[in-house]
C-alpha cells in the first residue's frame, strides 16, 4: 500500500464522516458495509450468539445514525463504533446474569478484549505510519523494531552506522508526528 493510498483512506473516512454528519444516507450504507465485518468479529469475542451479535451491530449503527451530528472526524467514529459494540455487548451479558454479576462481567470479560481491540487498532495505526516511510527507512526502522543494532543493520544493508542513526532519527520524527493523535483515538476507546 503507497503512501498516497494511505492518505486517501483517511480522508475518504473523514469525508464519509463528514457526509454522514449531514445525513448522508449512501455515506452511513458505505460506513456500514466498511466496519460491519470488524465490528461482527469483535462483538463475537464476548461470546454471543452469532445472532446477538448480529442484534448488537444493528444496535450500534442505529446510535450511529442517530448521534451523527457528535461524530467528529474518521478517528473518533472508530473509537465510538468499537466502544458502542462494547457498552452493548456487556449490557445484553449482564441482562442475561444476575445483577449482582454486572461488575464481574463488565471487568473481567470485557476488559481484556477491548484491550486487544485497542492494540489492534494502535497496531495498524503504527503499521499505517511506518508505510509512509521512503523504502529505505521503512527497512531500517522494521529492522530495528525485530532488535537489530545499528550495526547490524548497517552490516546487513552495507549502509554506515551514522547514515543508520540518522535515518532512524528521521523515521522516529516521522512517526512521532504521524501518530500524535493517536492519543486522542485512545483517548476516546478507553473512556
Amino acid at each position: 500500500m503507497s503512501k498516497t493510498d494511505i492518505k486517501n483512506g483517511i480522508l475518504q473516512m473523514d469525508e464519509l464522516v463528514s457526509d454522514l454528519k449531514r445525513g448522508n444516507k449512501k455515506s452511513f450504507e458505505k460506513l456500514f458495509w466498511d466496519n460491519f465485518t470488524s465490528g461482527l468479529r469483535f462483538a463475537k469475542t464476548f461470546n454471543i450468539s452469532a445472532e446477538a451479535a448480529d442484534d448488537i451491530l444493528q444496535e450500534v449503527f442505529i446510535g450511529i445514525w442517530n448521534n451523527r451530528a457528535s461524530i467528529e472526524n474518521g478517528l473518533h467514529f472508530k473509537s465510538y463504533f468499537y466502544k458502542s459494540i462494547r457498552n452493548n455487548a456487556v449490557k445484553r451479558i449482564t441482562r442475561q446474569k444476575n445483577p449482582l454479576d454486572i461488575e464481574s462481567v463488565a471487568n473481567n470479560q470485557s476488559d481484556d478484549l477491548f484491550e486487544s481491540i485497542v492494540q489492534i487498532e494502535f497496531n495498524r495505526e503504527v503499521s499505517r505510519a511506518i508505510a509512509m516511510l521512503p523504502p529505505k527507512r521503512r527497512q531500517i526502522i522494521i529492522m530495528a523494531m525485530k532488535g537489530m543494532s545499528a550495526e547490524e543493520i548497517s552490516d546487513a544493508l552495507g549502509i554506515s552506522v551514522n547514515t543508520i542513526k540518522s535515518q532512524k532519527a528521521k523515521a522516529y520524527t516521522f512517526l512521532r508526528n504521524e501518530l500524535r493523535d493517536i492519543d486522542t483515538f485512545l483517548f476516546f476507546l478507553l473512556f
